[in-house]
């Protein structure tokens, strides 16, 4: 493990104010684009450091998904999350309906 894994990262759940503010900074962001739910819990990334897993529900939406709103959540996360002195980096997984049409890939 490294020097900045410590056990209560992993051994108690996420604070109600490190969910809070990621689901305000993903609000602002993906409303807009379907985001329905999410989860957050803790673990380790393939380093060993500890992080947030942030599991993102999505309805579909019409005309599709803006990959550009997607490409911002991760940052305004990070950013919301370092202003409250959480130190641990959020990946997030998003689950989308089947049918989501992402705007911008009609030509790949």
């Amino acid at each position: 493990m490294t020097a900045f894994t410590y056990e209560r990262d992993l051994d108690h759940p996420v604070s109600a104010e490190v969910e809070q503010t990621i689901r305000k900074a993903l609000e602002t962001i993906l409303s807009s684009q379907g985001m329905e739910s999410l989860e957050v819990v803790p673990g380790l990334d393939h380093d060993g450091d500890p992080v947030l897993f942030v599991q993102i529900q999505f309805r579909h939406v019409e005309p599709g998904i803006d990959l550009n709103a997607l490409s911002q959540s991760t940052l305004a996360a990070r950013r919301a999350l370092w202003a409250i002195g959480e130190r641990r980096y959020p990946h997030l997984r998003y689950d989308f309906h089947d049918d989501q049409r992402m705007l911008g890939t009609e030509h790949w």
